[in-house]
């Protein structure tokens, strides 16, 4: 079976994860339903698990797990280094995002990154008999793993064997032997012309005195009464580190950014609480 493609929007992994789970035969709209009431709690994703509790009015709580097949080393080499091969998927993988047809490089590979078919996924409920699988808990906890891959899709890689930080510290090794094996291009020694400038206008306008300009200093005496602010949490996290990337550093560049992650969600949390807090009254 092969995972069909989607492109566009962010929900494109949730998508394609609760597709294939309905091929599977996870029900996924009975999964949605259950999960929409609040009942999955406690997911945990590792290499090849994920484990989560949802409460049941009648059973009360229900432990399950999923396991997916982990690949082995040999596999993913041969992946990593057919990534590290394609400028664009090392490009996009080094600066944190993952392309929606990643899928692809890993089935020429002769792997999957995204479950191939039921015999890479076993999933288990701790109340439900083994003649009800797969139940309506299970369905629920793959719903939630769906919409966490919206969130984070490096979730993947972390189910198949990888986390996120092993995959990029390889890439990044894989690209800095690539540009060590290839001598640098001869630079071309050109005679650089003099700059020149402009000369000084004798009659050039004398600037005014600021004692003369303190009423228009702010904006032409603008209110800050007619000033309007709009303080809310941004609708992309970390949105500007995720455009910049991952430092360009040989060493450390993983965690530098996760310090910087650090950084910026505590004087985001800082800024908002200070904005919210309630006024002082003198």
């Amino acid at each position: 079976m092969t995972n069909a493609l989607f492109a566009g929007g962010g929900a494109v992994w949730s998508e394609r994860w609760h597709g294939l789970m309905d091929e599977l035969g996870y029900d996924m709209r009975r999964g949605r339903s259950h999960a929409r009431r609040g009942r999955v709690t406690a997911v945990e994703v590792q290499v090849g698990r994920v484990t989560a509790q949802v409460q049941d009015t009648d059973l009360g709580a229900c432990d399950v797990e999923v396991l997916l097949t982990v690949h082995d080393d040999d596999a993913w080499n041969r992946v990593l280094d057919s990534l590290g091969g394609q400028a664009i998927y090392a490009a996009q993988l080094l600066a944190g995002d993952l392309p929606h047809s990643i899928d692809e490089r890993f089935q020429e590979e002769g792997v999957h990154l995204l479950p191939a078919g039921r015999y890479e996924l076993e999933a288990h409920c701790s109340v439900c008999a083994a003649w009800e699988q797969p139940c309506k808990h299970v369905s629920a906890v793959l719903f939630v793993m769906g919409q966490m891959l919206d969130e984070d899709p490096w979730l993947l890689f972390r189910l198949r064997g990888r986390d996120r930080q092993q995959v990029l510290q390889a890439m990044r090794q894989r690209r800095s032997e690539g540009d060590d094996a290839s001598p640098p291009a001869p630079v071309e020694r050109r005679q650089l012309a003099a700059p020149s400038f402009a000369p000084l206008q004798e009659n050039a306008t004398t600037p005014l005195p600021l004692s003369t300009q303190i009423d228009n200093f702010w904006g032409r005496g603008k209110q800050l009464a007619d000033l309007h602010h709009h303080i809310s949490p941004p609708p992309i996290r970390l949105a500007l580190l995720r455009r910049l990337g991952h430092p360009p550093f040989r060493t450390e560049s993983l965690e530098t950014y996760d310090q910087l992650v650090a950084v910026y969600e505590a004087v985001s949390g800082a800024a908002l609480a200070l904005a919210f807090a309630p006024e002082v009254e003198e």
